[in-house]
């Protein structure tokens, strides 16, 4: 059986990927230790650990990580297995899910927020199937 008691830690320090300045990423990333972003992204991100977003930081994309810190601009949903942080030069425009949240006075934010305790909630795209589409009958000319 599972040890549900354990706590996982994270660690935004231990940074295993660097988005630097002057770096545009479209698509995808995934990563299991911490990503840092200093450039632009847009698409998705999802880290095991921590996803860092410094001010010079641009994204435009959906965030799924244990802990997430904002200082720079996201547009896009953020989902946090554990903690958000949005810093005072932070501004995030999108939906907040998360059991802990923690964002400075005078930040920027626009969208709705969820809070439920760790494990009550789903990520985007865990456990979603898809809805079948109803088919349409073939079109006769009269």
């Amino acid at each position: 059986m599972l040890d549900s008691g354990r706590k996982k830690t994270y660690n935004e320090t231990n940074v295993v990927t660097i988005i630097g300045q002057g770096t545009t990423i479209v698509g995808e990333l995934k990563s299991k230790g911490t990503v840092r972003i200093e450039g632009m992204v847009s698409g998705r991100i999802h880290c095991d650990d921590t996803i860092v977003i410094q001010e010079t930081g641009r994204v435009k994309a959906e965030l799924v990580a244990g802990q997430i810190i904002i200082s720079g601009e996201v547009e896009g949903n953020v989902f946090a297995h554990d903690r958000l942080e949005v810093t005072a030069k932070g501004k995030l425009l999108g939906d907040i899910t998360a059991p802990k949240i923690a964002i400075a006075e005078g930040v920027l934010f626009e969208g709705k927020c969820q809070m439920k305790a760790p494990g009550q909630i789903k990520p985007p795209g865990e456990g979603e199937r898809p809805v079948p589409q109803p088919q349409q009958a073939p079109r006769t000319q009269a």
